[in-house]
């Protein structure tokens, strides 16, 4: 039987699914994800059609909420997903959809990494 990480703090699940719960910071999310590992916040307005105020904003939130990495390359600052932070913050979340009393609990939990 595969065992489960330990437990997520509820403070981080929490953490990242108010920061996804903003459309244009899932909409950015999902621009990481698919495509180019690094763009920056002029690339993201240009791929979503939004304000470099705005994009910045909500940059800073997904980064607090550890969802990106953010690194300074010359004159650009250039974001990337926390594929695996991401990860290991929802598997709090995925336990809770897979466990207590879930008939086939150990043989539904789905690898997030």
């Amino acid at each position: 039987m595969q065992e489960l990480p330990a437990p997520t703090p509820p403070h981080e699940v929490v953490q990242v699914l108010s920061a996804l719960s903003d459309v244009n910071r899932y909409r950015i999310v999902e621009l990481l994800a698919d495509g180019v590992p690094e763009l920056t916040c002029g690339g993201i307005c240009n791929a979503l059609g939004l304000s470099p105020s705005l994009v910045s904003h909500h940059l800073s939130v997904l980064e607090t909420a550890g969802v990106i990495d953010r690194r300074k390359d010359g004159l650009w600052t250039l974001n990337r997903l926390r594929r695996d932070e991401l990860a290991r913050r929802l598997a709090g979340l995925q336990r809770i959809i897979y466990t207590n009393g879930h008939p086939h609990a150990a043989s539904s939990v789905l690898p997030l990494i």
